[in-house]
């Protein structure tokens, strides 16, 4: 080892980290909640199918699906504030590509901004129950607030950002300026550290002891597989109603805006709870009831987007404090979270291509909205099990 590996952490000031953290965590929504609200333009210029265009969705999530569990393997080399860093420039250089002239260049782009975010996804709140070991329930509040920011200003900026620069591509390009912004305010916490993994990293054959692992992960993907799926093809639903693309890109905004109090409330409540799956059921309740409004009061949207952002704003904090809380250690974390997401958004990645694959065949929206329902289901049972106590658990 030599003496700079040797030399111990030197923490940036705690504002800089938490500034860090923030404008890093921005980053991981907005290439994918300001592409719904462009979804009618890109499907039309690009004479797409549905279930192509849900695939340009779906290949972030299956990025981060099979590339989360990976993540740990880069923190054996380089330590996490690198690798962090690293990511978010190949998110940013992967927003530029989605904004290609070509399909083949917007699937490039797809691909790298979904393996930046599948690693930040991991490692972020890694390190954030690192940095923050007595304040974890708070500091998931703030990472998970500005995660479901990022989305909430994208989908609301989306079109707007579209009808100023002429066209879908400028909207999507302006992505990469954020990750910009993001990578120069990571960049202290890199400073002055380790730019190398130092001191042994756990195996992984003690994760497969933790009788959390399972069902924390299949909640994940469960939860998430109805967030990215109505994130995706809400706009498009509203569109084949008569609403304007902006009107659409406006819900959407205000589905995402809803969940901004949950995403900073949710954590801090569930770690004051002995059993958090009382969050689980009130969230799998708004999601039930926002999906019934969709289906059956079509003409109310507003309604139907504020209970589903409100359930899918309580269920994703959540999931993030499980895994926190439900690793064995602050070590484990990074590979907890990885199984978590690594398979988690491999199953949620199938949610876009079989809404548009069900509409397809059906010629409707009926089919898949029920399609929905029926993993709301799967969200309350798999929560139940993850909130759980385990048998011969501490």
């Amino acid at each position: 080892m030599t003496s700079a590996e040797s030399r111990p952490r030197r923490a940036p000031a705690p504002w800089l980290l938490v500034t860090g953290v923030v404008l890093v965590a921005l980053n991981l929504r907005p290439a994918i909640a300001g592409f719904g609200p462009l979804l009618p333009q890109i499907q039309a210029q690009l004479h797409l199918s549905a279930a192509t265009a849900g695939l340009l969705t779906t290949i972030p999530l299956l990025c981060w699906g099979l590339l989360a569990l990976t993540a740990p393997a880069l923190t054996r080399r380089w330590s996490a504030e690198t690798v962090i860093l690293a990511m978010v420039a190949v998110l940013g250089v992967g927003a530029l590509l989605r904004a290609g002239p070509t399909l083949g260049v917007i699937l490039t782009g797809t691909v790298l901004v979904g393996a930046g975010i599948a690693v930040v996804n991991v490692l972020l709140p890694s390190l954030v129950r690192r940095e923050f070991p007595d304040r974890v329930g708070v500091m998931l509040g703030v990472y998970t607030l500005a995660v479901v920011g990022g989305a909430t200003l994208a989908s609301a900026v989306a079109v707007p950002l579209d009808v100023a620069g002429g066209s879908w591509r400028a909207s999507l390009a302006t992505w990469a300026g954020l990750a910009l912004l993001g990578a120069v305010a990571w960049v202290p916490t890199v400073l002055g550290r380790p730019h190398r993994q130092v001191g042994a990293v756990p195996v992984w054959r003690e994760l497969w002891r933790n009788p959390y692992a399972w069902p924390v992960t299949l909640f994940m993907g469960a939860q998430s597989l109805v967030f990215f799926t109505w994130l995706a093809w809400l706009p498009r639903v509203w569109h084949d109603q008569g609403l304007s693309a902006g009107v659409g890109g406006g819900l959407l905004s205000l589905g995402n805006l809803v969940q901004l109090p949950f995403a900073l409330f949710m954590p801090i409540v569930a770690g004051r709870l002995r059993q958090p799956f009382v969050l689980v059921a009130l969230a799998g309740g708004l999601l039930l009831a926002g999906l019934l409004s969709l289906l059956y009061v079509p003409g109310q949207p507003l309604v139907g987007v504020l209970l589903l952002g409100a359930g899918s704003g309580s269920t994703f904090p959540v999931a993030l404090y499980l895994i926190a809380v439900r690793a064995a250690s602050p070590a484990q974390v990074a590979q907890l979270s990885g199984l978590a997401q690594g398979v988690g958004y491999t199953l949620a990645a199938t949610g876009p291509v079989a809404f548009g694959a069900l509409h397809d065949r059906t010629g409707g929206w009926h089919a898949p909205l029920w399609f929905l329902i029926a993993d709301t289901g799967l969200v309350l049972v798999t929560g139940w099990w993850a909130c759980r106590p385990a048998r011969g658990a501490a």
